[in-house]
């Protein structure tokens, strides 16, 4: 149980109107979707949730918050009754407590591309010492889903590793005032949600706003930030010596430079991505990951920088590492006859498609056969989205990928750039009877050959493209 109805009420800062006789195990937000013996809490969205604390009553809840001057429907009688001034600042509230009873380190993970990942890679590290550890599950990393992952099961975690997800500024240093982590990753900065971030500038110091709610770990570790050293924009945003704050740098360069604590000095991608990483003292770990592209290499040395900071032993991590699966359509791999069909199309911005496409390229040593980029609109970037578009279809031609496939509006821009440099390049508008056109443009192109070649999937998440490999593996 997470809370006796005493306890609820301390912990949201709130009232005990009336205790019920039921435990409280957790808590949920959406009627539609109940949880059995948790609380409900109510929050002004689109619409109001306490019109829906019945049907949470009757959905099995077990409590419910309710903001001051609001009264109680007909059919929650038996519930546990918190009265808070602000429902949505009582589950904050929660969360912070929730947060207090882990004593193992927090890691906290910002970053406009690769967190999923970079927090699937850094649990197994954890998952090697603590049990059990809490986490981020699905794209609860936002201020109602960080709250929630923490006050759910395991209510007696080793350690936890949440993502902070945001699209305008102070939304990560609200979400780092709930999770106090005592280690900070920062994922890679790039051009996303434009439309209201503005300049990468602004980004990286979004990106940078947990750094002052970094706090030593009860285990007696000091707090960290990791940071890709290539990332100019972050420097502005390092905490100076006499912070007290250990600042791990990770990325591409040789194992002796001194500015690197993890180096990664070989790539090679395929169906595993080969990583060579070299740490600081001298030793050495061959990785074989699972999700493609060679960005994941940089993933994978951000885990091994916390690992190393916590003095988790590598052996055990090695293992862990390379045993982590794609989360959903990030990098995940099919086989349609002898191609590769690379599902890497759960979001997109500016930066992970030229790393996508940069990691199907590098297929070109392996694969002789066709090499094919289907690209999806990237949303949310504002006055600049036409040109960004653009630049995605010149740098396709300057890799050399075969042919390029625009899905949806504005990747027509893509597709005029790609043309205008020489390659094969078509476009689907992205509505009714598109995914029937571009499964049968990619089979033309992949034609009867037998030389095996790839097929990059590639798109912000409104696009769905996933429907076209789904589709092509009927």
């Amino acid at each position: 149980m997470r809370w006796t109805p005493q306890t609820l009420a301390d912990a949201a800062g709130g009232r005990l109107l009336r205790a019920g006789d039921r435990p409280i195990a957790a808590a949920f937000i959406d009627s539609r979707a109940p949880r059995a013996d948790a609380l409900f809490v109510p929050v002004m969205a689109a619409r109001d949730g306490h019109d829906f604390i019945a049907a949470a009553a009757q959905a099995g809840a077990s409590a419910t918050l309710l903001k001051a001057g609001r009264s109680l429907p007909p059919g929650a009688e038996r519930l546990t009754v918190v009265e808070v001034d602000d429902t949505l600042a009582g589950l904050s509230s929660l969360g912070r407590h929730a947060r207090d009873q882990i004593y193992g380190p927090v890691v906290a993970i910002t970053g406009s591309n690769g967190k999923t990942t970079t927090r699937a890679l850094v649990e197994a590290a954890l998952a090697t010492r603590f049990a059990p550890v809490t986490c981020t599950r699905g794209n609860l990393n936002n201020h109602l889903g960080v709250p929630l992952t923490l006050v759910d099961e395991p209510h007696a975690a080793a350690a936890a590793v949440l993502e902070l997800g945001m699209s305008a500024p102070g939304e990560n240093d609200h979400l780092a005032r709930i999770v106090r982590p005592s280690v900070h990753v920062i994922s890679s900065i790039a051009l996303e949600h434009l439309e209201f971030m503005g300049s990468l500038e602004n980004i990286a110091a979004a990106e940078a706003e947990p750094i002052p709610h970094l706090r030593p770990g009860a285990d007696g570790h000091p707090p960290a930030l990791v940071v890709p050293a290539d990332e100019p924009s972050l420097r502005a945003h390092l905490p100076p010596p006499e912070s007290g704050v250990r600042v791990l740098r990770v990325g591409p360069g040789a194992g002796a430079d001194e500015l690197l604590d993890v180096a990664i000095t070989e790539v090679e991608v395929g169906v595993r991505t080969r990583a060579v990483l070299q740490l600081r003292s001298g030793e050495r770990l061959e990785l074989r990951l699972a999700s493609f592209g060679a960005h994941n290499a940089r993933n994978a040395a951000s885990a091994v920088a916390v690992a190393v900071h916590l003095g988790l032993p590598l052996a055990p991590l090695v293992d862990a590492l390379e045993a982590v699966a794609p989360v959903g359509d990030r990098g995940r791999l099919q086989q349609l006859g002898p191609h590769l069909l690379i599902a890497d199309c759960y979001n997109a911005n500016p930066g992970s498609m030229i790393a996508a496409l940069d990691s199907l390229a590098r297929l070109r040593a392996t694969r002789p056969g066709p090499l094919l980029a289907i690209l999806g609109d990237m949303l949310e970037l504002g006055p600049a989205q036409a040109q960004l578009h653009r630049e995605i279809g010149a740098h396709a031609a300057q890799l050399g990928v075969d042919a390029v496939l625009g899905f949806g509006p504005l990747a027509q821009e893509i597709v005029a750039a790609a043309d205008a440099a020489g390659v094969a390049a078509t476009h689907v508008s992205g509505e009714a009877g598109s995914v029937e056109a571009a499964v049968a443009w990619i089979r033309a192109q992949l034609g009867e050959t037998n030389d095996p070649g790839a097929v990059l999937f590639k798109g912000s998440r409104g696009m769905r493209l996933e429907r076209i490999v789904a589709a092509l593996a009927d």
